[in-house]
């Protein structure tokens, strides 16, 4: 095994899930999260071990370790779990005593986590005190952790690229709200200055803690304090915590938000680009999947990788390693504007990892790709086996070539799936997704 995989998605957002009061919407809270851990199976390559809050579906596991020509994987998990995997790991005897044995027979073996958390730094000590010879490639230099949720933050990224004194980096005008308060006086000078807006939570996850305030969208002012009132009172994340209001930037025709994103990897010799994708957002903003491959202009692509070097060169000095990702939007003028960083694995980490083992270390140049980690596919819920059964015409590799679809998740809560699909072309990808939605009668939906 070269590699210990553990996915704690739902724990790097615990701070946020714990100040909802209702118990009924922190578990689904956290079942959202939770339910994306089964994606981590496409993580990484080959010889791995993956922790998750629980079981990979056995049939999906199967499914997917035999078509992508996996040799090498385990799959385990704690016999009981809340919000933190780290802690469901210390507390499984059973769990801690196989992760022993495995880092013992695999000398220097890679523990990579979804995020950096307090946790999870606790979990990594309690293997240090037993004496075990392991590597983490993703920490901060000289373990300054508080560097990851200090950058993860909207308030903390955007302070620290604003120090960034470049003409060709350009951040949307902002400003740093102590509470709910200060927040809806800033969005209403932005309204009576006849801009658009959006209201961001500190610590915002895929578009939760996020209120967009478009100008033409009210008519008048009451109605804008009335429908901010209303999205500060349906979550608690906007409580006891900063919030960032910024002026909305409109991307080309103002019909959708255009909006690149570029991975990175910092280590101690280089900033590396991995990929730039563009995210697939809905109309409220929720993150549902990325969009890779013959995407943007090269023109865009350049400036997209500059920047990203750049805003990846401060933060290697002041010490933040291992991956994160720059969110952006592209302004009507083809500008990138940097919007956020996210410190940690993201949405689009597993297609990537994925598309690279598959396809080799060109496969930008060979196919278009999207994901989806949220499709709803119905109204009742389907166990693995039946929704292999349907798509399986269009599955990768689908004719035997190099495309069709790749699932990523079957969610055991709502009839919600995720997915890989890959095409030859953008026109291709899309005819797979268009049999998909056949399959599923959802054309005419």
């Amino acid at each position: 095994m070269k590699v210990i995989i553990i996915a704690n998605i739902a724990e790097a957002f615990e701070n946020s899930i714990n100040k909802i009061s209702s118990n009924k919407k922190k578990l689904l809270y956290t079942q959202v999260e939770h339910s994306l851990c089964e994606r981590a199976l496409l993580l990484e390559r080959d010889d791995k071990v993956i922790i998750t809050p629980f079981f990979i579906n056995q049939k999906l596991f199967d499914h997917n370790k035999n078509v992508l020509g996996y040799k090498n994987i385990k799959n385990l998990f704690p016999q009981h779990i809340d919000i933190s995997l780290s802690d469901a790991i210390k507390q499984d005897k059973k769990l801690l005593n196989e992760l022993y044995i495995i880092i013992k027979e695999n000398p220097q073996i890679e523990i990579s986590p979804y995020a950096i958390t307090e946790k999870f730094i606790s979990l990594i000590d309690l293997f240090k005190s037993q004496g075990l010879n392991f590597i983490i490639r993703e920490r901060p230099l000289n373990n300054e952790d508080w560097l990851v949720s200090y950058l993860d933050s909207k308030v903390g990224s955007r302070t620290e690229i604003n120090k960034i004194i470049r003409a060709d980096i350009f951040t949307p005008e902002s400003i740093i709200c102590t509470d709910k308060k200060h927040a809806m006086n800033i969005a209403l000078w932005f309204y009576k200055n006849d801009k658009s807006c959006v209201i961001k939570s500190n610590f915002g996850e895929s578009g939760w803690g996020l209120i967009f305030v478009y100008k033409n969208q009210f008519n008048n002012i009451q109605e804008c304090i009335f429908y901010i009132m209303k999205k500060f009172g349906e979550t608690q994340i906007w409580d006891k915590d900063l919030i960032l209001v910024e002026e909305y930037i409109n991307s080309k025709n103002n019909t959708k938000i255009i909006s690149p994103s570029s991975e990175l990897f910092i280590s101690d010799k280089e900033v590396l680009v991995t990929y730039v994708c563009n995210q697939i957002l809905s109309l409220e903003g929720t993150f549902q999947g990325i969009a890779v491959g013959r995407v943007f202009s090269q023109a865009t692509l350049r400036k997209i990788k500059k920047i990203s070097l750049q805003i990846g060169s401060k933060f290697k000095k002041l010490g933040y390693r291992g991956i994160f990702d720059i969110d952006f939007v592209l302004s009507n003028k083809d500008d990138p504007y940097v919007i956020e960083t996210n410190m940690r694995k993201t949405g689009g980490t597993h297609v990537y990892d994925v598309l690279k083992f598959l396809l080799g270390n060109n496969w930008e140049n060979k196919i278009y790709a999207f994901s989806n980690d949220n499709f709803k596919y119905g109204n009742r819920i389907l166990n693995a086996e039946e929704i292999l059964y349907k798509l399986q015409n269009i599955l990768y590799p689908m004719y035997g070539e190099a495309q069709g679809v790749i699932i990523s998740i079957i969610n055991k809560w709502e009839p919600k799936l995720g997915f890989i699909i890959i095409g030859k072309s953008k026109d291709k990808a899309f005819v797979i997704y268009n049999k998909m939605l056949d399959i599923f009668n959802l054309q005419n939906n």
